[in-house]
């Protein structure tokens, strides 16, 4: 047979659910019913801005560094060319870090990484008022920065007798804090401790960071830097020193937040013991009980904080919170206070959500393709069921970062 090249046309639908796929791979959070609606409603709600993506906050500097550099030197047919080189150039003069220490790209070096450091960081540098906005007062894409780049042409510019330029150019970033002279030297190394004048700048960045939904209430993020609480890697995100500083509006928030993280990790529990229970009594597939022996210790450990949830209240803050959602928390919350002995009275509303958001890839449908699925499918596929974490562990190294902690 000879070969043969054609044209494969996706939907939108298709298209949707991958972005879907994605954005719940990058978040961190297995999501077969919808509990990532819950995740990232409070984290971004808590630390607008952030991505589980993150690393070291320093990146927000380099990021705008290179950029510039690009728009000084680039050709205007090669600026993505160019930023990838940058952003190569930049895990070279990191590696020397080691991967613990958040070195973005530091696997793939000295190939590019799928998610580099521009594209981390992209939503941060707009929430945190470092990349300036278009004059609508919407946040430029990374695309649009490019193409304003390569619109600026060879930086040849006329100036006048006084060496001033003829036609000032609007910058892309805020003032920006001058790199130290070790950026300018491709021979030197690089790290990740902030210097004086970047911590000063970066701690302004944060103090302007809004709650999502009201320009006149600091964030909890903001009121962590502006309390200037200091944190360590034992800090939790119910720490008394985090609760301290939230506003009774977030402090609320936060109880609630809990709560919901917990009966979330009930859930998860509950969704990979049924899939366990279905390979096995539906499909007579042996299969081993790990998640069904784990969801006990599971529902032992959480259950007190999961009861003391109002479920009701969750829209409180998260109004676009999906209503399956709710219904799944709700009926997961009345299994729990019931007999928790049988996981498949709650296999109907499991279902249900499961293929709104998945279809015939749902592994919980009685049916040939829910059959195949679960085939596919081991207890090992599975993480043993967590609660949420809000993306706590990277904005608390932000903030280590920023207040010069080394652990």
């Amino acid at each position: 047979m000879e070969p043969s090249l054609g044209w494969t046309l996706l939907s939108r639908d298709a298209l949707r659910r991958a972005e879907t796929q994605l954005r719940d791979d990058v978040e961190g959070v297995r999501d077969e019913v919808g509990f990532l609606a819950l995740h990232q409603a409070y984290a971004d709600r808590f630390f607008p801005g952030t991505s589980v993506l993150h690393t070291r906050l320093r990146y927000v500097l380099f990021v705008p560094w290179m950029y510039e550099r690009v728009a000084m030197h680039s050709p205007r047919d090669r600026v993505v060319e160019q930023l990838q080189k940058e952003e190569l150039e930049l895990t070279r003069r990191l590696r020397h870090l080691g991967a613990k220490h958040g070195v973005i790209g530091f696997r793939n070096y000295p190939k590019p990484t799928a998610q580099p450091p521009s594209m981390i960081y992209w939503s941060a540098l707009s929430a945190w008022r470092i990349l300036k906005p278009l004059a609508s007062g919407a946040a430029p894409s990374r695309q649009t920065v490019h193409r304003a780049i390569a619109r600026r042409g060879p930086r040849h510019q006329l100036h006048d007798d006084d060496k001033q330029l003829l036609v000032e150019e609007e910058p892309l970033f805020g003032s920006l804090p001058r790199p130290p002279d070790e950026w300018h030297s491709a021979k030197e190394p690089l790290d990740f401790e902030l210097q004086p004048a970047e911590r000063r700048f970066l701690r302004n960045c944060f103090l302007t960071v809004s709650h999502p939904n009201s320009t006149s209430t600091l964030s909890l993020l903001a009121r962590l830097v502006e309390h200037q609480v200091q944190l360590s890697n034992r800090d939790t995100l119910w720490s008394k020193k985090v609760v301290k500083v939230a506003d009774a509006p977030d402090s609320a928030a936060l109880t609630r937040a809990r709560q919901a993280a917990a009966l979330s990790a009930i859930g998860r529990g509950v969704y990979a013991a049924m899939v366990e229970e279905m390979r096995e009594r539906h499909d007579g597939l042996a299969t081993e009980d790990k998640h069904r022996g784990n969801l006990v210790a599971v529902c032992d450990t959480h259950s007190k904080a999961a009861m003391a949830l109002n479920v009701d209240e969750i829209v409180i803050d998260a109004p676009k919170m999906p209503e399956g959602i709710v219904e799944v928390l709700r009926r997961t919350q009345e299994w729990l206070a019931g007999n928790r002995l049988d996981v498949m009275a709650l296999h109907d509303i499991y279902e249900r959500a499961e293929y709104r958001r998945k279809g015939r890839r749902a592994r919980l449908i009685k049916s040939v393709a829910g059959r195949e699925k679960r085939a596919e499918w081991t207890p090992t596929d599975s993480a043993a069921a967590e609660p949420l974490h809000y993306r706590w562990q990277q904005v608390r190294q932000l903030l280590m970062d920023l207040q010069g902690a080394h652990e």
